[in-house]
């Protein structure tokens, strides 16, 4: 994607191109200026768009910075590593790194994932899940164009902690009504936002993907995401780490009883 950004250095990286335009910030793919730049080759390099007027605001740059604090914590396979805040003049960014692949949304509209490839989606998420609860932090905002897949499927990662919100006795969610209303729990309609929340997003795009992959599915599965969207929080289940145990473990034991019924 052509941008007015090409050519432009910050920190030591220089500006490539243009991946990814939102509402609020663009990304930017980077290349480093010497050959022993902090942060490897390559980065990617989110921007807030402080020019526009709404957004030129004390509110909407505490929370950009919130969110680097919160991502910046995080050190994940599953979560794309956010390596440094910076904010010189009018430029107010992230340094990160770079993930040559696409969401999980562009990947659709190129491909239907099959069972098994929604079923690697689920467990990296879970897992990447679970690392947030770890940190006490709630993303708000799973949905497929948050899942970043590399072409061979080897590099699943979660990003855009831009809503995110660090559980304590003492916080104050800014943007309490903040997230992606089709994959948003009953309870988020209220401002709340909890580990079970994300757990229902999750659960509610591995249901739409495997509709789309019009799939035979297992009933443990059936089973194990009826308990991550049930609209009531206290009957999801508690934590993704216990999604993620009874995904593992019925999937293997279906893969050694279906392969000890074929050797019979």
């Amino acid at each position: 994607m052509v941008s007015k950004r090409a050519g432009q250095v910050i920190e030591d990286y220089e500006i490539i191109e243009q991946i990814w335009q939102g509402s609020t910030s663009g990304v930017y793919l980077a290349k480093a200026t010497s050959s022993d730049a902090e942060f490897g080759s390559y980065v990617a390099i989110k921007l807030l768009n402080t020019k526009r007027s709404r957004l030129n605001n004390s509110a909407h740059i505490a929370q950009f910075k919130k969110q680097a604090l919160i991502a910046m914590e995080l050190n994940h396979p599953n979560i794309v590593k956010v390596h440094k805040f910076f904010h010189n003049g009018e430029d107010l960014g992230l340094i990160m790194e770079y993930v040559a692949g696409k969401s999980m949304r562009q990947w659709s509209m190129e491909k239907i994932f099959s069972f098994e490839e929604v079923i690697l989606i689920f467990k990296a998420m879970l897992s990447a899940l679970d690392h947030l609860e770890q940190h006490k932090i709630v993303h708000k905002d799973i949905k497929p164009e948050n899942i970043l897949i590399s072409p061979d499927m080897k590099i699943i990662k979660l990003i855009d902690f831009g809503y995110a919100i660090r559980k304590s006795f003492l916080f104050w969610d800014k943007f309490p009504y903040a997230g992606t209303e089709r994959y948003m729990a009953p309870e988020r309609r209220t401002g709340q936002a909890t580990y079970r929340s994300d757990i229902y997003s999750l659960g509610k795009i591995v249901e739409e993907y495997l509709v789309k992959c019009n799939c035979e599915v297992p009933g443990y599965v059936i089973a194990i995401l009826k308990n991550c969207i049930d609209p009531e929080p206290k009957n999801r289940y508690e934590h993704a780490a216990l999604a993620y145990k009874d995904l593992e473990f019925l999937t293997e034991y279906h893969r050694k009883k279906d392969a000890l019924r074929r050797h019979l």
